[in-house]
């Protein structure tokens, strides 16, 4: 009996067909967060060389240290649209905790990575955070940064960055990571996002200079230069803050066992119309 070679490699296609369909009811939820969510509408925040301590909101729905803003667009398992007060979506001021409340460069606040942004009312929506945050400034001399747009950071390693503006300073923090709506921080397979906190300190500075970010840089290290006992000193600046975190997907299973079965009904229609 003699082998049909089209119609074995025909029969093979046809079984690849059936395994790149099965794929196509793989769900991957972690992967389906995508949007930006704006939180801090109404929370504030102590800053000092060691640590960013986000203070208890009391706007906050739920209990947490920040808040959803208007204005966050952001899809998830259960959200489809991405409507703040949609059935399922995020709410309004539904209270946000910020990495257990403080952002310092050592423990616990690094222990707390996988938890970095939690929700009140949606337990499996989670941020985790890339360790450590930043990079801030490699400019360190803030006294350079005296004209609109110009920044510094106010020591070396110091993952904030200051920019003068108007005689004033917008302080911002970058953060990266991963959000995941299956309630497990951390995870690999979860959407990228990018964004950080931002602040604009336009009253005083505790010790009654303008908020420029060289009279920063000299509030907490009078000499310019950042000591040990700068870091010990106890000094904090309090202000309100905001955030802003775009999230994105990661490729699906679904979406590429579509791109695959693409492909193979491509191969079968070419070999249909050979055997023709």
């Amino acid at each position: 009996m003699g082998i049909n070679l089209k119609r074995l490699t025909l029969g093979k296609f046809k079984a690849a067909i059936i395994t790149c369909a099965s794929l196509l009811f793989v769900s991957n939820a972690s992967a389906t967060i995508m949007g930006t969510l704006l939180t801090g509408s109404t929370g504030n925040v102590t800053v000092s060389l060691n640590s960013v301590i986000f203070n208890a909101d009391p706007a906050a729905i739920g209990g947490g240290n920040s808040d959803v803003a208007n204005g966050t667009v952001l899809s998830f398992a259960g959200c489809a649209s991405g409507v703040l007060g949609s059935p399922g979506c995020l709410s309004a001021a539904e209270g946000v905790t910020v990495n257990n409340a403080d952002l310092t460069l050592t423990a616990p606040s690094a222990a707390n990575a996988n938890t970095f942004l939690t929700f009140a009312a949606h337990p499996n929506l989670v941020y985790s955070i890339n360790w450590p945050p930043g990079p801030g400034s490699a400019n360190t001399n803030c006294a350079t940064a005296n004209a609109n747009g110009l920044s510094c950071s106010v020591f070396a390693g110091s993952p904030g960055i200051l920019t003068y503006a108007n005689g004033n300073t917008f302080v911002g923090l970058g953060v990266t990571g991963k959000a995941s709506d299956a309630g497990v921080g951390g995870l690999a397979s979860g959407s990228t996002y990018t964004g950080g906190f931002s602040e604009f300190f336009t009253q005083l500075l505790p010790n009654g200079t303008t908020p420029t970010p060289q009279n920063i840089q000299l509030y907490f290290c009078p000499s310019g230069v950042c000591t040990a006992d700068d870091f010990r000193s106890g000094k904090s600046i309090t202000s309100s803050q905001s955030g802003t975190f775009t999230a994105s997907q990661v490729p699906e299973p679904a979406t590429i066992s579509m791109s695959l079965l693409g492909g193979l009904l491509v191969a079968i229609g070419s070999l249909r119309r050979k055997k023709a």
